[in-house]
């Protein structure tokens, strides 16, 4: 074997060392944080102490690094400075314990890198404020109270959707079918079938569709200083900054000049995310809309070939107006594009492609009282 040959093959060796030990690192971290939560304590005390120190001290007492989403504990009453009460559990382990104690705060927990973070759960980061003790105690009442259909009557609504569909009696017939659980459990599964939402506020639960939910969280404000920045890299931290799945066209960033696709700016100052979107579209020829499942950026439709170095886009064709002549002999007909109709119609229009669709489905199931033919006879 050739000098050069043995050293290659000396640095591959290494480099499969190495990878091994990473990995067993990793397990060995995996291990001890499935050790500790299972770990049984005879008394945990919290007297008045802040929700971080308490947490962390928990984390200690178990042999294990428990850490706190900055972000998530903005979200409580009183950020950093939020205090729990006098709480006592006994002969609980610590996953019981912290389920009983992020119970009260609305938050949950997760494994990441061989240490337990502590964040937001989904409800409690929708409300997309500061949230208050009402709103906290009536989330852990959602999260406590197995689901039936008198236990459901006591919670109050306030459905956010369009007037022109049955909102509870659609959201009624999900729940029906979502199976057992907690009342918080049912409407994750029944809300988001209907492509909507929920979260507390105060003494009621709101109702939502996703698309508005999405534009709650853009009104979120920030100061922006991007300079020189890859334009995508700017709409991935504006999405992200808005919690909210980014969908960017295919193709899009190199229809774009280079100067813009690759080295965009934006300075604003307590702007919302929205604003910042809007400035970003009208300085570069891109368009944004709010989708059942994040936030989509395209080419706006009127830009020209000169600005994306493309041909110019349309939004497609989604309805037709058929207005009759005033004899009745014939009718004016009018194709009417997407971007042609305001939100609450795009939105009253899927629910009913929906709708309709699950007709068609429960029409068209099997019927086993109808028997095939096969390739081999009847």
């Amino acid at each position: 074997m050739k000098p050069f040959s043995r050293f290659a093959m000396l640095v591959l060796l290494i480099g499969c060392f190495a990878d091994v030990q990473a990995q067993d690192s990793a397990g060995e971290r995996g291990a001890r944080v499935a050790r500790a939560i299972d770990q049984r304590f005879e008394k945990i005390d919290i007297h008045g102490r802040s929700v971080v120190d308490a947490l962390i001290d928990l984390g200690s007492r178990a042999g294990i690094t428990i850490t706190v989403d900055e972000q998530a504990i903005e979200l409580l009453p009183w950020g950093r400075d939020t205090r729990l009460s006098d709480l006592r559990i006994e002969n609980a382990t610590l996953r019981e314990a912290l389920k009983e104690i992020l119970g009260y705060i609305g938050m949950e927990y997760a494994e990441r890198g061989g240490e337990i973070v502590v964040r937001a759960s989904g409800p409690l980061e929708r409300i997309n404020r500061r949230a208050t003790w009402e709103d906290l105690e009536l989330l852990r009442r959602c999260n406590t109270t197995e689901y039936s259909p008198d236990a459901f009557a006591e919670f109050r609504l306030q459905y956010r959707i369009s007037s022109k569909v049955d909102a509870p009696a659609l959201l009624s017939g999900q729940l029906a079918k979502a199976g057992r659980g907690t009342v918080a459990q049912m409407l994750e599964v029944a809300a988001g079938s209907l492509g909507w939402t929920w979260f507390p506020n105060k003494d009621h639960l709101v109702i939502m569709t996703n698309q508005a939910q999405i534009a709650h969280r853009l009104a979120r404000r920030f100061t922006y200083r991007y300079s020189n920045m890859p334009l995508s890299h700017i709409l991935a931290d504006l999405a992200k900054r808005a919690n909210v799945a980014l969908n960017l066209e295919p193709g899009m960033m190199r229809k774009l000049p280079p100067s813009i696709a690759q080295s965009s700016n934006l300075v604003l100052q307590q702007a919302s995310i929205r604003q910042a979107l809007e400035i970003l579209c009208a300085e570069t020829g891109l368009k944004y809309s709010m989708e059942r499942d994040g936030l989509s950026v395209g080419l706006a439709e009127d830009a020209s070939d000169a600005s994306v170095g493309g041909a110019a886009r349309r939004s497609p064709y989604v309805c037709k107006i058929s207005v009759p002549s005033k004899d009745g002999s014939f009718a004016y007909e009018f194709l009417v594009r997407e971007s042609e109709l305001p939100d609450d119609i795009l939105e009253y229009r899927r629910q009913i492609v929906e709708a309709t669709i699950e007709k068609m489905r429960a029409e068209m199931a099997p019927d086993g009282s109808i028997r095939t033919g096969s390739a081999d006879g009847p």
